[in-house]
């Protein structure tokens, strides 16, 4: 998905992507309930109040992160993006009133200063702040705070929402969005580059569709560790495509937000352990 929005920025206005990428995810969520034959009550909405602080949040935190990737490289974008299951857990303390002991917030803060040293050359002391790769930066901490935020919304949301409800009011929320970019001018696209919009779309759907199944056979806190192979995955296709190499500070910076999420991954092991036990 990442490689497409970074192939199509040149030509497809940011926005046009956004917009078909939620429709399409949203057509391939639908799909596969319609095939399982669960489709029937699996959209309905039963509190727009509480669907709408999810999507708005989370719809925000797509479109800052898509912006991104077209001002930074894929390394940078995907290294600062680490730090969202970090503030997941901040958020569900400040949110949920979830208790945070001592070892998370360790790690917490471990992540956090691992982060600023990532972001440090764009946005320290001294930095052009107006450069696209500060804005860039910001734009990926930024979204890594509010889907963060989305997270924590979307546990309280499940309670009494479906799964596929949620998809669609954030489907929703991210076209409205997208479509307040359409005045200044969308365009039509080739055959090549309907096919990197319609890979943009699918694979965000399917992406999505992948982790809300491996949900269902294991535990988050097995899974979660996964998400750390973005990384080398991110800077392979970054070299492979575009030429871009990890910049040095981000090895200095990198070691600290993985070790913070891992301890966080480990803690949470440890509790759910404990639960089970009791």
């Amino acid at each position: 998905m990442m490689i497409a929005i970074k192939l199509l920025q040149n030509d497809i206005p940011i926005g046009e992507v956004i917009f078909t990428r939620a429709l399409l995810g949203m057509m391939a969520v639908a799909g596969v309930y319609k095939l399982r034959g669960q489709f029937a009550g699996r959209f309905v909405i039963r509190s727009v109040r509480a669907h709408s602080y999810w999507a708005l949040s989370a719809a925000m935190a797509m479109v800052m992160w898509f912006i991104c990737i077209t001002l930074i490289p894929l390394p940078d974008a995907t290294a600062i993006g680490f730090v969202m299951p970090l503030l997941v857990v901040a958020m569900a303390f400040f949110i949920l009133g979830e208790t945070v002991r001592i070892v998370r917030w360790i790690a917490i803060l471990t992540g956090l200063a691992g982060v600023s040293i990532i972001v440090w050359p764009n946005l320290g002391m001294g930095a052009d702040y107006s450069s696209a790769s500060a804005i860039g930066a910001a734009l990926a901490l930024t979204a890594a705070f509010f889907w963060a935020l989305a997270q924590a919304l979307l546990r309280r949301l499940t309670q009494t929402e479906t799964s596929g409800s949620a998809v669609l009011s954030f489907s929703i929320a991210t076209m409205f969005i997208s479509l307040l970019s359409l005045p200044f001018g969308w365009s039509m696209p080739t055959g090549s580059q309907w096919g990197l919009i319609l890979l943009c779309g699918v694979a965000g759907g399917f992406g999505q569709l992948c982790i809300a199944e491996s949900l269902r056979f294991a535990e988050a806190s097995a899974l979660a560790p996964f998400e750390y192979l973005a990384f080398p995955i991110a800077s392979l296709a970054a070299i492979a495509f575009f030429g871009e190499y990890p910049d040095t500070h981000i090895w200095y910076g990198l070691p600290l937000v993985v070790a913070g999420g891992l301890l966080v991954i480990f803690r949470e092991h440890q509790l759910a352990k404990s639960a089970k036990q009791q």
